[in-house]
C-alpha cells in the first residue's frame, strides 16, 4: 500500500526529483494480548466407519455443551478441520485394513484470557484427544499497529536525516512516497503443541506488532 504525504497541500501531491534518499523504517510494538483461539482435537477409532463417525460426533457434542455451559458463545465455536482416514497393517506383507480414525478439529475463541487454562480443563474432562495450540492475539489492533507505523516512520527519517547529514547536502523531512512494506503479530511466549494435563497453568506474555515501511525523501545541494 502507497501514500502520497505532503502536510503542506491538500490539492497536489508532492512528487519525488531526481535526487531522493529511499531508505527503510521499522516499528515496533508490544502489547498484552485480550483474546485466545484453541485449537481443541476430538480423535476417534473403529473398524467401523460409521462406528468411528457417531463416536466423533457424540463426543464433539458433549465437549461443544460443556465449552457453551461455560459461557463461550456458539459464534466461537467452529470446526477449522475434519477428517476420516483408514488405518492399516501390515501382515506378511500384505497391507490389512484395520479400522478408521476420525478427526475433528475444533477452534474455540476464548476473548476473557483468564479462562484459558479453565477451557482446555473442560476440553480434556469431555473428551477431547489433544490440546493442538494455544495463540493469544489482539480482537482490535489497529492503534496498536497505527503506533508502530508511526515508530517506523520516525525510524525512516531519522536515517534520511543522517544520510543527508553526512554528504552536507539540504534535506526535505517531508517524505514524498511512503510504502507499507509488512506487518507482524508475534507472541514473545508461544504456547504449542500441550499435554493434557488438568488446571493447566497457561502464560499468555505480551504480543510484538511490528510494522515496516520504505520512504522516499528528497534531497539538493
Amino acid at each position: 500500500m502507497e501514500y502520497n504525504f505532503n502536510p503542506y497541500t491538500s490539492k497536489e501531491p508532492k512528487k519525488c526529483e531526481k535526487r531522493i534518499l529511499k531508505v527503510n523504517g521499522k516499528g515496533m510494538v508490544e502489547a498484552e494480548p485480550d483474546m485466545a483461539l484453541v485449537s481443541i482435537g476430538v480423535i476417534t477409532k473403529d473398524k467401523n466407519i460409521e462406528n468411528a463417525q457417531n463416536l466423533n460426533n457424540q463426543i464433539s457434542q458433549k465437549l461443544i455443551n460443556a465449552l457453551l455451559q461455560l459461557g463461550i458463545a456458539k459464534e466461537d465455536i467452529k470446526t477449522s478441520s475434519y477428517s476420516i482416514y483408514p488405518e492399516y497393517d501390515y501382515i506378511e506383507e500384505k497391507q490389512i485394513l484395520t479400522g478408521y480414525n476420525v478427526t475433528h478439529i475444533l477452534e474455540v475463541k476464548v476473548k476473557d484470557i483468564n479462562m484459558v487454562g479453565e477451557v482446555i480443563d473442560t476440553a480434556v474432562k469431555n473428551g477431547a484427544s489433544q490440546i493442538n495450540r494455544v495463540d493469544f492475539t489482539i480482537e482490535d489492533a489497529k492503534n496498536h499497529y497505527n503506533r508502530a507505523l508511526k515508530l517506523a516512520l520516525k525510524e525512516a527519517a531519522s536515517k534520511a536525516q543522517s544520510i543527508a547529514a553526512f554528504m552536507k547536502v539540504n534535506f526535505d523531512p517531508v517524505p514524498c512516497s511512503i510504502t507499507e512494506q509488512s506487518t507482524s503479530f508475534t507472541p514473545l511466549l508461544e504456547q504449542s503443541t500441550m499435554k493434557l494435563v488438568a488446571t493447566a497453568t497457561i502464560l499468555p506474555g505480551k504480543i510484538e506488532i511490528t510494522a515496516m515501511i520504505e520512504a522516499e525523501f528528497q534531497y539538493w545541494n
